[in-house]
């Protein structure tokens, strides 16, 4: 699955390493990986991507190296798949199908499951054939370059509405940075 806007920046930090990369050696794996792309623009990118804190930049003459600063890049699969396991342990990958599914309203691809982190068998069940080629035309017309061979999911077990909510509202703290906001209660009756 690729998107050529949005993926571009997830394939620069995969190349640039701990150590850090220069724009040449970026350029030329670049070139490898089918983004035949100037120099001066590669710069540009990069020093925007600086500006937004995804990447630091260390002058080491005559070269300027760039290493991504850990913990930034995070997509919304990532996201999805972290929380899940926070909120639901045994049953991760079901909930990350759940969520998934009612966030984006069409079956789940394979690809999309194997992101976040969903590797073994799919935790739902295959999608028709209708509901799958509808997702397909409209990954495609989104920029996304999906396999025919491959298979959409979605959920089987619906009873998990409060665990994906629950899992909502920890990404939208978590990403606007307002757990402090939070207010933490302690339980003093037992309920049953």
């Amino acid at each position: 699955m690729f998107h050529p806007d949005r993926d571009l920046r997830q394939i620069i930090i995969a190349i640039l390493s701990e150590e850090g990369r220069s724009i040449s050696y970026l350029s030329r794996e670049l070139k490898k990986r089918g983004y035949d792309m100037h120099r001066l623009t590669l710069t540009g990118y990069l020093r925007a991507m600086t500006d937004i804190n995804v990447l630091k930049e260390k002058d080491v003459p005559p070269a300027k190296i760039y290493t991504p600063i850990v913990g930034k890049e995070r997509d919304i699969y990532i996201k999805v798949a972290e929380q899940a396991r926070s909120i639901i342990g045994d049953k991760n990958a079901e909930l990350t199908l759940y969520t998934l599914y009612k966030l984006f309203k069409r079956p789940i691809f394979k690809e999309e499951l194997e992101r976040a982190g969903v590797l073994d068998a799919s935790p739902g069940i295959q999608a028709r054939e209708e509901e799958l080629s509808e997702a397909r035309k409209f990954m495609i017309k989104a920029g996304f370059k999906i396999p025919t061979s491959s298979k959409a999911y979605v959920p089987l077990n619906n009873d998990l509405e409060e665990a994906y909510q629950s899992l909502i509202v920890q990404i939208i703290i978590i990403d606007t940075e307002a757990t402090y906001l939070v207010r933490e209660t302690k339980q003093t009756k037992l309920e049953f």
